[in-house]
């Protein structure tokens, strides 16, 4: 899998020969990127209360980061500088869902990915990648023929899921919905982000 950043950054691979393995996952970098974007300046501490996971964690990535000219710091927290922006594109809208029981955890955070039906397989990617950053997994339905259906075609979306869905995000022939699970919100948005991300190319 390639991230739309990685031909910049190959954080990861890079790591690997600068002592122990991190103790994080690729796609915790764009979600730091995210999360900066989001709050427009943001410390160290306060990013890895977000993202879970270690402050040696996040000053490793904030410094692969810096490094690569993304982001600048100062006493007031680090901010993107304009080749962040570039590099990090337009920003998904995340909503909070009632999903029914097609999902596994109590909360559910779900987006739109434009014309992103040709790049699923069978899900189990999208869900792989929310388990990386602590969310329970994820759901992905694709529109098509004017109603929802799941990649592998085994189950039936429940009508009511999908006219409720056909509402809220008014999707077009071949988008898909990424709906992240977990017991809490934040949980379930970064699992919604990391599952989304790699369907992501350009939005129409």
């Amino acid at each position: 899998m390639v991230w739309i950043f990685q031909r910049d950054l190959d954080l990861v691979s890079n790591l690997s020969s600068k002592g122990p393995l991190p103790r994080f996952a690729e796609t915790h970098i764009h979600l730091v990127l995210e999360l900066i974007a989001w709050r427009k300046r943001m410390g160290r501490m306060e990013l890895a209360r977000k993202l879970g996971i270690g402050e040696g964690s996040v000053r490793t990535i904030l410094n692969q980061l810096k490094e690569q000219g993304f982001i600048i710091s100062s006493r007031g927290g680090h901010a993107l500088t304009t080749k962040g922006r570039n590099l990090l594109g337009k920003p998904f809208t995340y909503t909070v869902v009632d999903a029914g029981d097609i999902t596994v955890g109590n909360v559910n955070v779900a987006t739109v990915v434009r014309n992103a039906a040709k790049r699923v397989r069978r899900g189990v990617e999208q869900r792989d990648e929310a388990i990386k950053v602590g969310a329970q997994g994820a759901t992905v339905l694709i529109f098509e023929g004017g109603k929802f259906r799941f990649p592998d075609n085994f189950l039936k979306v429940d009508k009511k899921i999908s006219n409720t869905f056909t509402k809220l995000f008014k999707p077009r022939e071949g988008d898909v919905v990424v709906i992240g699970t977990a017991e809490d919100v934040r949980k379930a948005e970064a699992g919604a982000k990391a599952a989304a991300r790699p369907l992501f190319t350009t939005q129409a």
